[in-house]
């Protein structure tokens, strides 16, 4: 990293204990921590009135960067490795936090620390969340095109935002952590439009999930390094969303061994199972029926199905790029889903963001 003495600042490395970070990372490296998964965040809090953030990515990945709980910039560090910002008042101690926006396909990012004012101070951050979501999904858990300005533009990366994905608003709606483990344009067993009823040329999503990055398939997870208390997995959409559709006992099967797989690895917890709000049926009645079936043969109750309708999000408003869910849509998707999980796991939530009131 060049040019980060000016203005002059005090370099925190990206190993600090003040630092906490959140989703896959990869810290073999101590000095310089890598991740590429949309979502992944990090917190710490720190004292003085300057930043600087340490970041290194790919020309389509972009980050918010969030000071006190307000947004203060959106960096593209392909170009803006080293972000200074003099716009903090007093000295006192301000909260930072920094998440990733896009997803891997955009870029790996490398985080090597910040730079505070030379008298100023690091922390651990004082949000500590006790309960923990994972989810396992495709564009709509991306937040793809969230920023979008209509269902008729076209995606651009700086219009995906992970932090506004019905995920990671579900997960605020708890005061929960998370760790969004999702990829654009694909399935169970097939992804978006397909000329075959199997995809092999890229591989699905249940692959995936023992990945530590998306976009390497050899690093493999330690699932030891993070237990969540519940899984949400919306996945199907794609599977379903152009002609050939699958054969329906082979995608059955294929996500009833995802569901078998995360309760090998996190054992016996709640894991919900939503479709939509981009899709109807067949893919509905297919998934219920994967739940349905599972919970018969395994005699397991705590597997769920949530359908996410789509005439839930209107045509206008709701819509951001290529048609995918606007940041008010996802709001919609979340506010569907949090009652369901919050009766399910004895949680009580704040409903500040997905409140609706006389809107439509």
């Amino acid at each position: 990293m060049t040019g980060v003495a000016q203005p002059r600042v005090q370099l925190i490395d990206a190993d600090n204990s003040a630092f906490s970070y959140f989703g896959r990372t990869d810290q073999s490296d101590p000095k310089v921590v890598r991740f590429d998964w949309p979502g992944v965040y990090l917190r710490c809090a720190f004292t003085g009135n300057t930043l600087a953030v340490r970041l290194k990515s790919g020309d389509r990945d972009y980050f918010n960067v969030f000071v006190d709980d307000q947004p203060v910039k959106v960096i593209h560090p392909a170009t803006d490795s080293i972000f200074i910002y003099n716009g903090l008042t007093g000295k006192g101690v301000h909260e930072l936090l920094i998440s990733k926006r896009t997803e891997a396909d955009m870029g790996m990012a490398s985080f090597y620390g910040i730079g505070i004012a030379p008298d100023g101070k690091i922390t651990s951050s004082k949000v500590k969340n006790n309960r923990r979501i994972e989810f396992i999904g495709n564009s709509i858990t991306c937040g793809y095109g969230a920023e979008g300005l209509s269902g008729k533009e076209r995606f651009k990366p700086e219009t995906e935002n992970s932090y506004f994905s019905y995920a990671s608003i579900t997960a605020r709606a708890f005061s929960a952590d998370y760790a969004l483990i999702a990829h654009s344009g694909l399935g169970i067993i097939r992804n978006y439009n397909d000329k075959s009823k199997i995809s092999t040329r890229l591989a699905p999503m249940p692959p995936r999930l023992g990945r530590t990055f998306d976009t390497d398939s050899v690093k493999k997870w330690d699932f030891n390094r993070w237990k969540p208390d519940a899984v949400v997995i919306n996945l199907g959409t794609n599977d379903y969303s152009t002609l050939p559709h699958p054969d329906k006992a082979v995608f059955k099967r294929h996500y009833e061994q995802l569901i078998e797989k995360i309760i090998e690895v996190y054992g016996e917890i709640p894991v919900f199972c939503v479709v939509g709000p981009m899709t109807n049926e067949p893919c509905y009645s297919i998934v219920k029926e994967v739940v349905e079936d599972y919970r018969l043969i395994h005699g397991d109750t705590k597997v769920y199905f949530a359908g996410i309708p789509d005439g839930l999000l209107n045509n206008g408003s709701d819509l951001g790029s290529d048609g995918h869910p606007s940041y008010r849509g996802q709001k919609k998707s979340a506010a569907s889903l949090v009652p369901l999980m919050a009766n399910v796991m004895k949680w009580s939530y704040h409903d500040k963001e997905i409140r609706f009131g006389e809107e439509y």
